[in-house]
């Protein structure tokens, strides 16, 4: 890793905007590889819970009929 400072941005009824770089460990520590994303070096953890791809986020937060 490199010492590029890691942050999450929170986005209401949205997900976790992760800037930097960072290894998604899964419970029993694997790593998980990163979805593709559309800026390099960003990637959105799920905040809402509806994702079908968790912890990613997919943007079900999108659909739903209120905000979570």
């Amino acid at each position: 890793m490199t010492d590029q400072p890691v942050t999450i941005t929170i986005k209401p009824a949205g997900p976790y905007l992760v800037h930097g770089p960072v290894t998604v460990l899964d419970s029993e520590g694997n790593p998980i590889e990163l979805p593709p994303a559309k800026t390099p070096g960003v990637f959105k953890l799920c905040g809402c819970g509806r994702s079908a791809n968790k912890p990613f986020c997919d943007s079900s937060h999108k659909k739903a009929p209120e905000a979570p």
